[in-house]
C-alpha cells in the first residue's frame, strides 16, 4: 500500500503575517512607519554605544511630564525619526521601484548579478549621500560647506561598508528567504548598518572635538607660559 505524504502548510509568526499584510496593502505608510520607528531606536542606541548619550535636561527645561521630557531629551532621535518617515522610506521606495522596473521579468543569474551591481552603483550612493547630509544637519551643520565636508569625510567609508553588506544580504535573500520576507529583511539589515554608521560618525565627531579642545588647551597653555615668563622677566628688571 502506497504511503501518502501529508504536507503541512508553513506557518509564520502572526505579527510578521500582520506586518506583511500591511506592507502589501499600505506599502508606503508601512515602510515610513517602520523606518521612522527604527531610526529613533537607532539614534538612541548609537548615542549610548558611541559614548555620547543626550545630556540630561536642566531644571528649567524639564516639564515634569516624563514622556514629553523624554522626547525633549532625545530631540536628535526624533529628528532622525522624522527623516526616516518623510525622506528615507519614500526615497528607498522610489529607488527600489526604479530598480525593479529596470529588471522586471529578468531572472537569469546574469540579471541577478547586474541587479546587485546596479543597486551598489546607483541606489547606495544616493541613499548614503542623503543619509550623511541628514545626519550632518541633525548633528548641527548649518552651512552647505559643513554638509559637504561631512560628506567628503564619510562617503567612501560608508559606501564600502554598504557595498559589502548589500551584496551579502542580496545573496542571502535570494538563496534562503521567500520573496515576501525580503522587504522586512532588507529594512532590518539597512537599519542595523545605519546604526553602525551613526556610531562611527558620532565617534569621529567626538574625536574631532577632543582634538580641537586639545589644540585649544595647548595654545592657552603656551600663552599662559609666555605671559608668566614675561611677568617674571619684568619682575627681575
Amino acid at each position: 500500500m502506497a504511503t501518502v505524504a501529508v504536507v503541512h502548510p508553513k506557518t509564520i509568526n502572526p505579527l510578521l503575517a500582520a506586518y506583511l499584510q500591511s506592507l502589501a496593502t499600505k506599502p508606503m505608510l508601512t515602510k515610513s512607519l517602520t523606518s521612522g520607528s527604527l531610526s529613533v531606536l537607532s539614534e538612541i542606541i548609537a548615542g549610548h554605544v558611541a559614548g555620547s548619550p543626550p545630556p540630561p535636561l536642566s531644571a528649567k527645561e524639564r516639564t515634569g511630564f516624563f514622556p514629553l521630557d523624554l522626547l525633549k531629551q532625545n530631540h536628535k532621535a526624533i529628528k532622525l525619526g522624522i527623516y526616516g518617515f518623510f525622506v528615507s522610506a519614500p526615497l528607498g521606495h522610489a529607488l527600489l521601484a526604479i530598480l525593479q522596473r529596470a529588471f522586471a521579468g529578468k531572472t537569469s543569474a546574469r540579471a541577478k548579478l547586474m541587479q546587485i551591481i546596479a543597486s551598489n552603483l546607483f541606489i547606495s550612493p544616493i541613499q548614503q549621500s542623503v543619509y550623511i547630509a541628514a545626519m550632518a544637519i541633525i548633528n548641527g551643520a548649518t552651512t552647505p560647506q559643513a554638509i559637504i565636508n561631512a560628506w567628503k569625510m564619510s562617503i567612501m567609508k560608508i559606501l564600502k561598508l554598504s557595498w559589502v553588506v548589500s551584496t551579502l544580504t542580496m545573496i542571502v535573500a535570494q538563496k534562503f528567504l521567500a520573496p515576501e520576507l525580503w522587504v522586512p529583511f532588507f529594512t532590518l539589515v539597512g537599519q542595523s548598518v545605519g546604526c553602525v554608521i551613526n556610531i562611527q560618525v558620532k565617534k569621529r565627531a567626538i574625536a574631532a572635538r577632543a582634538k580641537s579642545q586639545a589644540a585649544k588647551d595647548a595654545a592657552e597653555a603656551l600663552e599662559k607660559k609666555a605671559q608668566d615668563e614675561l611677568a617674571k622677566k619684568r619682575a627681575q628688571e
